[in-house]
């Protein structure tokens, strides 16, 4: 669907949030002046009546240049795929069609503002091979208790090699409201996310490309010439809530100005839609590269479509000032349809879950900045598609006068499989499975010294009937031993010395089995000097970015299920990317230069990021990043 239809639905969605919000605000007749700076965030996991915690609008040089934090673990047209392992916490549906979800919107990560300027961030980097990374910011409160928020972020590139070309387009709204009194809040976002990418099945000749030959690489032989993918997410939440409590006094000196209630109770009601699309194309088969076609031999045309709409009732209420209960109930629908063509509809199928959850924790509040926090709950699905789901969770911090902490977390997940691994037909790959729960266990401990940029924290995951695509791309289930364990251990550290700073961040980890393939080390590290030049009116930063991980048998991408798989051909890795920066901030603009991967031709040529798929090659970029306010 265009951009213009989408950004029609958009707009009708945020008149009605604005119409909710209008509404609202002629009940409140108090007048309260907050101090805060000139524009912050907060994201629905932190927000609270009593006080979000917010985060101020980065404003820092440092790291500017690293504008999309992901750009060295695979190419902007290449499927997302982490170095390190993270354990799920999700329960009931999922589809598993989400590589693509590094470059698009979610919900989870949409941010909520407060500003008491209207704030504008406009981004903008230039690179070589059409490479455009455009994101605009823009937010502004309304009134005192009322912000909106507009993103827009755009990334485009033709790449090094054929049939790289990408296009990615996410527009998201986000709204927040809070009552003077004190009595309710709404939260709402709507997004709109869009990712095509050609795809090339990586180059047909490895050797081409290792034995470092002086070849035009858009001339390189690929496996694919006529396909692509298309991933699209569409969404709108919106979360209403009324507070209980007893009545207090606002003060401004010995005078009363206002009154307002203390939220220690609480009722809210929450609904949220999207609908999903994965599709793989290929306008005239390349023979060879699949070895199955199951309905037409002259082209592809795959799809998977859903459908969802989510509402709840959740409850909190605060016992003694110091304890907090959550509880509540979440009604989930779904309807996930796969056609080979247009007309062709060849799966039709309904999930729906009712999702129990309960939490019980110590009362958090923005103002404690010292103490002993906790959180205990539970999650299940009491009955429907996926009933018995189960996610268990304890966590708990330590945080100590200096500004110390101490993080300890353990969480179990009994969660059915996602549904592309039971389920799935297109013109390359069929099958039917009924693969039983994934069992995840994980335990995690971290501690945390901001006075000296330090933390070291470790983990361990113990897994069973762990399900994964091995190398004839099949869906199995790992049956080697009843379990199998994932260990891993971060450790972070930034030194400075007058102009100089050396940042780093390691990573090592293990699997005791071979069907979870990770490098045992990831390193990165930042080598940099930074000063005040032109009588201190320009901040300036210039240095080297290092990434490198160990060699592993790194899975393989298969562009028609837009899933890895296990391989067991070629080991990759072992090689540093290497880029150089120049970094300046002059008032409220921000600029890099940038050669990324400057040590390319100079270290051999092995910096496959996937078998058959080369990491690019040396680039040059160029970045603004302008904040306007008022």
């Amino acid at each position: 669907m265009c951009i213009k239809k989408e950004l029609k639905r958009l707009l009708i969605f945020v008149s009605i949030c604005c119409n909710s919000v209008i509404y609202c605000q002629v009940l409140d007749s108090t007048n309260l002046v907050e101090k805060y700076p000139l524009a912050e965030y907060f994201q629905e996991k932190n927000f609270s009546q009593n006080g979000s915690l917010y985060n101020p609008i980065d404003t820092l040089l440092e790291g500017v240049q690293k504008y999309f934090p992901n750009n060295f673990t695979y190419s902007l047209n290449l499927a997302g795929r982490k170095l390190h392992f993270e354990p799920l916490t999700e329960i009931g549906f999922r589809s598993g069609f989400n590589n693509l979800d590094l470059f698009g919107y979610n919900k989870e990560a949409i941010k909520y503002y407060r500003a008491r300027t209207p704030y504008t961030e406009v981004f903008g980097v230039f690179g070589m091979k059409k490479e455009q990374f455009s994101k605009l910011l823009h937010t502004q409160n309304i009134t005192k208790q009322w912000n909106i928020a507009l993103n827009m972020l755009r990334i485009r590139s033709e790449g090094f090699y054929q049939r790289q070309n990408c296009t990615d387009n996410n527009i998201s709204f986000s709204t927040n409201y809070s009552s003077k009194n004190n009595r309710y809040s709404v939260l709402a976002n709507a997004l709109v996310s869009s990712i095509k990418s050609d795809e090339n099945g990586g180059i047909k000749y490895d050797t081409l490309f290792e034995d470092n030959l002086n070849v035009n690489k858009k001339l390189m032989p690929i496996n694919l010439k006529n396909s692509r993918t298309k991933s699209r997410n569409r969404e709108a939440y919106m979360k209403h809530s009324l507070y209980f409590g007893k009545k207090e006094n606002i003060m401004r000196g010995d005078s009363v100005i206002s009154k307002r209630i203390r939220p220690d109770h609480s009722i809210s009601y929450s609904f949220h839609a999207s609908d999903e699309e994965f599709a793989y194309t290929e306008s005239l088969l390349d023979t060879g590269f699949y070895k199955n076609v199951f309905f037409d031999s002259i082209q592809t045309k795959d799809s998977t479509h859903t459908e969802a709409f989510a509402h709840g009732f959740e409850a909190q209420i605060t016992l003694f000032k110091k304890i907090k209960i959550d509880a509540g109930v979440q009604q989930k629908n779904r309807r996930l349809v796969q056609y080979n063509f247009d007309s062709l509809r060849v799966l039709d199928s309904s999930f729906s879950d009712q999702i129990v959850n309960i939490e019980i924790g110590s009362n958090a509040n923005k103002n404690k900045s010292k103490g002993f926090f906790w959180s205990i709950g539970k999650r299940y699905v009491l009955k429907g598609t996926h009933e018995g789901d189960d996610f268990i969770f304890g966590d708990f911090k330590f945080i100590f006068k200096n500004g110390q902490k101490i993080l300890l977390e353990h969480h179990n997940v009994y969660h059915t499989v996602p549904f592309v691994f039971n389920h799935y037909s297109s013109n390359h790959f069929w099958w039917k499975e009924s693969f039983l729960k994934t069992k995840e266990a994980s335990t995690s401990i971290g501690f945390h010294n901001p006075k000296h940029k330090f933390s070291i924290s470790g983990g361990i995951v113990r897994m069973v009937n762990y399900v994964y695509f091995d190398s004839t791309f099949s869906p199995v289930v790992y049956r080697g031993s009843d379990a199998f364990l994932y260990y891993c251990l971060h450790l972070h550290k930034n030194f400075h010395l007058k102009h100089f700073g050396f940042n780093n961040k390691i990573t090592w980890q293990d699997v005791s089995a071979d069907v979870l393939r990770l490098p045992k080390f990831v390193l990165n590290h930042s080598v940099y000097y930074e000063g005040k030049w032109f009588k201190k009116a320009v901040d300036v930063q210039a240095g080297f970015d290092i990434t490198y991980c160990s060699s592993y048998f790194a899975d393989a991408y298969m562009p028609a299920l837009g899933q890895y798989y296990l391989q067991n051909e070629k080991e990759l890795g072992n090689y540093p990317f290497i880029d150089f920066f120049f970094n300046m901030k002059i008032k409220h603009a921000r600029v890099f230069f940038k050669s990324e991967h400057v040590n390319s031709g100079f270290m051999g040529a092995n910096y496959f990021l996937s078998p058959h798929m080369p990491g690019p090659d040396r680039s040059i970029k160029i970045g603004v990043k302008w904040m306007f306010f008022d």
